[in-house]
């Protein structure tokens, strides 16, 4: 079974709350980790993949919040 999108249900879920309580910052941070778990799960080629996509997209959210 395919859970993709529950991970990606929970990116934007963190992103429509930061909207909601007005932060802007949180809310775009949010956004962009979702773009890019998107773009490295779902459009990445079969050979571009990277072993964890989950992974990837939470180890450059680290940098951002800084």
């Amino acid at each position: 079974m395919d859970f993709r999108h529950i991970e990606l249900t929970d990116l934007l879920s963190e992103a429509l709350i930061a909207v909601e309580a007005g932060d802007r910052v949180r809310a775009e941070t949010a956004l962009r980790r979702a773009l890019r778990w998107v773009e490295a799960d779902w459009l990445a080629t079969p050979s571009d993949a990277p072993a964890s996509t989950a992974s990837t997209a939470l180890a450059h959210d680290d940098d951002e919040e800084d």
